[in-house]
């Protein structure tokens, strides 16, 4: 009953943690660490905690948090408290607003993830404030239509649930309203010039000629564009700032253009939409947004988008500008991994080669491992380059004490080991460090014993130890030496029959092997440790093959 209650409280705090969710690994970590007697019986522990997460996902936020206050209000605290190491923000107070404006082009790298998603969610959570996700989806050409749920699942997967989630597509009403009061406050215009013609107006710092129309010129004109009258690319709406700014960002920048292309949620029912800049504007106003996180790359962004709320007298957001977070292979762009799935070099956007946060949890990286790196990267101004390994460390300090033990070896070579003992089986913990898990099972044909080609490869001829077994010679005829254990020794890990198919799933492709029988009790999603090879996560596992994605060593 003590277990079940256990359980209980960490299933409702983690729920809290992340809006109404909880996750069934981040709850089993914490179980078996707390608790002896969750660590002695894995297996149950783990459909104990599955079954409890499912009840408690049913409830809601309000329901979750009445319930842990009765059972261990002290638990609710942490939430505060996992905040603590964020720096504090300048002028920032308590019901501040946050928001994460993705496009629909793709699911979500991990660069994004850590900064503009990150730290947008975790101040709006420090702050106890809100934090809106708006899809910035006005562009019908780049949209992928999957990438509206990708992104929504990638969110919530990583336990950044948000506070509530707007499309632009379903404002233009909106941006229209505003748009036309630009131009009836003398400030904006509609230009017809041609994308060349006004560069050259641009470079040379000459006002172009359509900004001599009159207000009632330029209303003509704009209604004519919203009714579709227009062809597309044959008149835009403009800001009327100051051809002579110093500054060519400042120059007549564009606020809405023409685009007939058919929009997956809108058709073509609309024929102009607002480009970057204006709908930042309009909607950090209108959804009240207080503090802005973006890429220091969108500073001239800023200045164009100052100008246009001072038009309408609006407060402007306090804008926090960081340096971009790279991996050595992050620079990988949408389109290109668009390009690379329809040519078939990857599989799709969880495809382990790949810098999505898709593909990181399939291999079985820990949300809290990737916040955590994060966080530790904070809000530095300045690019900070990564290597995979700084992430893999932080994850490892997650999943190392909850990943059991299994030999799996890698292109089998079998052996048959001459005068060994007479010996049908071996015992081994399922984790050295808890050995109050158990052990398993490993059966033993002395004839038939698989170790992997690399090791038969390099420890040829040599004296090793097979893990957990005895030690031998490595030679045509691979002899048994003895029992003893010798620390320097290289020791490698070994199958004998049964046994079951492994295919292990990494950045470089697929490696196949043959794993030891207790594999087959491993369930869809749990992690795993194998010996000599690294963790990852199990894909599947139908008792005749495990399917395995590598994370790392």
């Amino acid at each position: 009953m003590k277990l079940r209650n256990l359980i209980l409280e960490y299933a409702l705090q983690n729920a809290i943690f992340y809006k109404g969710k909880a996750n069934p690994s981040a709850v089993l970590g914490k179980i078996i660490s707390q608790s002896p007697e969750a660590r002695s019986n894995i297996k149950e522990t783990r459909s104990l905690v599955e079954q409890t997460v499912r009840q408690v996902n049913l409830m809601s936020l309000d329901e979750q948090r009445k319930a842990l206050r009765k059972l261990a209000p002290e638990m609710l605290e942490r939430e505060e408290k996992r905040q603590e190491g964020l720096s504090d923000l300048p002028d920032a107070k308590e019901g501040l607003r946050t928001r994460f404006a993705p496009s629909p082009t793709g699911p979500l790298s991990i660069g994004q993830f850590m900064r503009a998603v990150f730290l947008s969610h975790a101040y709006a959570r420090k702050y106890k404030g809100k934090f809106i996700v708006r899809v910035e989806d006005t562009d019908a050409k780049k949209i992928e239509p999957g990438a509206y749920e990708w992104i929504k699942e990638d969110l919530i997967r990583m336990g950044t649930k948000w506070d509530s989630l707007v499309l632009q597509s379903d404002r233009l009403s909106l941006y229209h309203k505003f748009a036309k009061e630009m131009i009836e406050l003398s400030k904006g215009y509609v230009c017809s010039c041609s994308p060349e013609n006004f560069r050259k107006h641009k470079l040379s710092k000459r006002e172009c000629p359509c900004r001599a129309n009159d207000k009632k010129k330029n209303l003509e004109l704009w209604n004519a564009m919203v009714r579709g009258e227009l062809e597309e690319g044959s008149a835009v709406l403009r800001f009327m700032g100051n051809m002579s700014d110093p500054n060519p960002v400042l120059r007549d920048p564009p606020l809405l253009r023409i685009n007939k292309a058919k929009h997956p949620l809108k058709g073509t029912k609309f024929s102009v939409w607002p480009l970057y800049n204006f709908a930042c504007v309009v909607d950090d106003h209108d959804l009240e947004i207080t503090h802005v996180f973006r890429g220091k790359e969108h500073e001239h962004n800023t200045e164009v988008q100052k100008r246009i709320a001072d038009v309408f007298k609006w407060k402007f957001p306090n804008v926090i500008n960081f340096g971009m977070i790279r991996f050595p292979d992050e620079k990988i762009h949408t389109r290109d991994i668009k390009e690379m799935i329809a040519e078939g070099k990857v599989k799709g956007w969880d495809d382990p080669r790949l810098p999505t946060i898709r593909s990181l949890l399939k291999r079985g990286f820990q949300p809290e491992a990737i916040k955590s790196l994060a966080l530790q990267c904070g809000l530095s101004k300045n690019d900070i380059e990564l290597s995979w390994e700084n992430l893999d460390t932080q994850n490892r300090k997650l999943i190392d004490p909850i990943a059991n033990r299994y030999m799996v070896v890698i292109e089998p070579v079998k052996l048959s080991i001459d005068n060994a003992p007479e010996k049908h089986e071996v015992f081994e913990p399922l984790h050295p460090d808890h050995a109050d898990r158990g052990k398993k099972k490993i059966p033993l044909n002395h004839s038939r014993i698989y170790i992997s080609k690399d090791d038969h490869k390099v420890f040829s001829g040599k004296f090793i130890r097979l893990k957990g077994l005895y030690n031998i010679t490595l030679g045509k005829r691979p002899r048994f030496s003895d029992d003893l254990l010798i620390k320097e020794m290289p020791k490698i890990q070994w199958v004998s029959e049964p046994n079951v198919k492994v295919r292990v799933v990494n950045r470089d492709g697929t490696l196949e092997g043959l794993g030891e029988p207790e594999l087959t009790n491993t369930k869809p999603n749990e992690l795993i440790q194998m010996e000599r090879i690294g963790f990852g996560r199990i894909d599947s596992n139908n008792r005749r093959e495990v399917v395995v994605y590598f994370a790392h060593k």
